[in-house]
């Protein structure tokens, strides 16, 4: 019988040690799930927008948010930049200032977003983004947007710091978009924009509060 009890106590002192291990690391893996992801925090600021293009018609008001028209060309980290805007765009092109070839063409009928599909674009070149009401291949452009893709070994330091924090986040069991969360508030704090906007808008099966934000946000930046 002594050795049953003693063989119970053993036990018990065993159940309280791995009770006391396991629940500092249950607490901090339980705090991710908990933590509420205000999207709008980080877009609350505003991204600054310099410029809207109105027609003669209220359906054809353009609103480029990404990248924005500035008295200043932007700069964007991702050389497959993000395009986001608001009106009825047809196609749009990226190509060289004063070049009449254009690297890549994109249909965006009926979309209001389009990812960069062509060759990465080179650190510390200005581009520009021409935007078209027409599909036709003759079409011409009724905008243009400069940006440039950020020098190299400033381009590179921020790939270096991503990937840190990418890596701090799957440390602590983030999710895609709880990492994403991360990356875009990086990316606004620096002031860029364009990249801050791709990363909320690359989320795969994204939260309720990020589609919301997603759908309203144009309407918020183009007041």
């Amino acid at each position: 019988m002594s050795k049953l009890n003693l063989l119970l106590t053993n036990l018990s002192i065993l159940i309280v040690t791995i009770s006391s291990f396991l629940q500092p690391i249950l607490a901090k893996e339980t705090q991710i799930p908990q933590q509420t992801l205000s999207w709008w925090s980080i877009f609350r600021r505003k991204p600054p927008r310099e410029g809207t293009t109105k027609g003669s018609r209220p359906s054809e008001q353009l609103c480029f948010i990404s990248p924005q028209i500035s008295s200043q060309t932007k700069t964007i980290w991702n050389a497959k930049p993000f395009f986001l805007w608001k009106g009825n765009i047809k196609k749009i092109a990226v190509g060289i200032p004063r070049s009449k070839e254009y690297l890549k063409t994109q249909i965006v009928t009926g979309s209001q977003s389009v990812n960069y599909t062509g060759k990465p674009l080179e650190p510390g070149k200005i581009y520009r983004w021409s935007i078209f009401l027409s599909e036709s291949e003759n079409a011409s452009s009724t905008r243009l947007v400069p940006f440039k893709i950020m020098e190299a070994p400033q381009r590179n330091r921020i790939t270096a710091e991503l990937k840190l924090l990418e890596r701090l986040q799957k440390n602590q069991g983030a999710d895609a978009e709880k990492i994403a969360f991360t990356k875009t508030k990086y990316f606004a704090d620096k002031g860029l924009w364009s990249d801050a906007l791709q990363q909320a808008y690359s989320v795969p099966n994204p939260s309720p509060e990020l589609s919301q934000m997603k759908e309203e946000l144009p309407n918020q930046l183009c007041k």
